[in-house]
């Protein structure tokens, strides 16, 4: 169980200095550049109050990232087996988070923070491993948090 805790902190630390391709808070088209990074292919699926664009990497690793009216990506989930490129997926945000994680955590099975601008949930175990970020002022009025999946 620590050796989870550590390694999911240890990944949102690192991205505080990874390059970021402007995904979570970003528009639109940072979606194709994390397509591309990720060797993965699309499939976006258009609501009446947004649109989900997931993207399938080779190892199996499934990333949605939701998109607003307003063309702005409010919020992103991995599950898979492995976890992704965090610095990429949380853009901008990822600093603050990376500060966050860095304050004890005392639950070795869920990872839950929240930063002055974002909130992130990540959980998993080998080969099998789940997590969400979002930005509460750029979610849709009547979106539930409870569709991040």
């Amino acid at each position: 169980m620590k050796l989870r805790r550590t390694l999911i902190c240890s990944m949102v630390v690192a991205c505080v200095s990874a390059p970021a391709l402007a995904a979570l808070g970003g528009d639109a088209t940072s979606v194709e550049a994390d397509r591309a990074k990720m060797k993965g292919a699309l499939h976006a699926t258009p609501t009446v109050d947004y649109t989900v664009h997931e993207i399938r990497t080779p190892a199996g690793i499934v990333v949605r990232e939701y998109v607003s009216p307003s063309g702005k990506v409010f919020a992103v989930s991995w599950r898979g087996p492995g976890i992704p490129d965090l610095g990429q997926l949380l853009g901008p945000y990822s600093a603050q988070l990376g500060q966050a994680v860095s304050r004890p955590h005392y639950n070795h099975h869920r990872l839950s923070v929240a930063a002055p601008e974002v909130m992130m949930q990540s959980s998993g175990h080998a080969r099998a491993f789940f997590g969400r970020a979002w930005v509460p002022t750029l979610v849709p009025q009547n979106f539930s948090l409870s569709d991040i999946n």
